[in-house]
């Protein structure tokens, strides 16, 4: 879910090729989580193997970041750690909303409404440990790195990025920018056309970055300021302040020098503490003890997994895998500048 505040933010659309040379890493979960809502049957089920795999999430894998390979982006994915205590009640939620939504698809099928079943079907998907191991054999197999973080992955990013070690952060949430991360690109995963929600028409979308220190400048506010914005409106750690949205949030922390001053204003009384989230997103707990090195792209084993395991159109992979090959070799001749760790 993320916090809510990008409605005031400054992007930037861009393009795929704008980012050759550059590391990018990926927040696991909440890219394959976009995989598993959009890549679905007619009928709104995930995508399967006659043997039940499901392959949702590997054909959108597959294809968007073999095509970010041909663009010569060096890609690095990391999923999240240990859950923090302050997650739980959020993680909680999203539980029942999905239980929820589980029930809701099943009476949809009975009375036969197949669109509110489709609706349902997309907010009930969850991620399971199988998915996560098919996910790494397709990562050995295509050369991509990955780990583990202590906790939040996109706070183990944003931390590589800020530290220098990756050039951007890959995620739709701005919590990214909250966390320290300096460069984040949105809709690597999905750009293109995609249905508006509850809508019967397709919106373009695009690939597009953000700068931190470009927002906090145009913002005029501080990197602490921004997490006292975040917690206004709701993040991951906490509720939202009721009636408080960003337009007014924005005007709170720029007029105030303390949040305590700004919870004084609006006379509410938090059901957190607002110095314990402060300090997570300043100083979150990472993983600073990790080597990943560049590798060759297994062609065999992809070839493999893609076509006998996970049953893909073995036309559109030897194709896919074709561009692929003659990117690499070409590639191979040219010197060689790693920014690699």
């Amino acid at each position: 879910m993320g916090t809510q505040i990008g409605d005031l933010l400054i992007k930037r659309e861009m393009s795929i090729p704008e980012l050759k040379g550059k590391t990018l890493g990926f927040d696991g979960y909440n890219i394959i989580y976009q995989f598993l809502t959009t890549i679905r049957s007619l009928d709104g089920d995930l995508l399967t193997t006659k043997d039940g795999i499901v392959t949702s999430h590997l054909i959108g894998l597959f294809h968007r970041l073999s095509n970010l390979q041909e663009n010569e982006v060096n890609i690095v994915f990391v999923f999240d750690g240990k859950s923090l205590d302050l997650k739980k009640e959020t993680l909680e939620k999203r539980k029942d909303l999905k239980i929820d939504a589980e029930v809701r698809a099943k009476k949809a099928e009975e009375e036969e409404d197949f669109a509110e079943r489709n609706r349902m079907l997309k907010r009930a998907s969850r991620i399971t440990p199988e998915m996560i191991e098919d996910t790494k054999l397709l990562f050995d197999a295509m050369a991509i790195p990955y780990l583990t973080a202590q906790a939040d992955g996109e706070a183990q990013l944003a931390i590589m990025n800020a530290q220098g070690k990756i050039d951007g952060v890959v995620t739709q949430d701005f919590d990214t920018l909250l966390f320290g991360g300096k460069d984040l690109y949105r809709n690597l995963a999905m750009s293109g056309k995609k249905k508006a929600p509850g809508k019967d028409y397709f919106i373009q979308i695009k690939p597009e970055y953000i700068s931190l220190e470009e927002n906090l400048k145009a913002l005029q506010i501080t990197r602490e300021k921004l997490i006292w914005l975040g917690m206004l409106v709701g993040t991951d750690f906490n509720n939202k302040v009721p009636k408080v949205g960003p337009k007014t949030a924005i005007k709170l922390v720029t007029e105030f020098n303390s949040f305590e001053d700004i919870l004084r204003k609006l006379e509410y009384t938090p059901d957190f503490d607002p110095d314990e989230i402060i300090n997570l997103f300043m100083n979150p707990p990472y993983n600073p003890d990790y080597a990943i090195k560049q590798r060759d792209i297994d062609f065999e084993k992809l070839r493999y997994l893609l076509i006998e395991r996970y049953e893909f159109n073995k036309e559109r992979v030897e194709k896919t895998l074709t561009d692929l090959e003659k990117v690499i070799i070409e590639k191979k001749k040219q010197p060689r500048l790693s920014k690699w760790f």
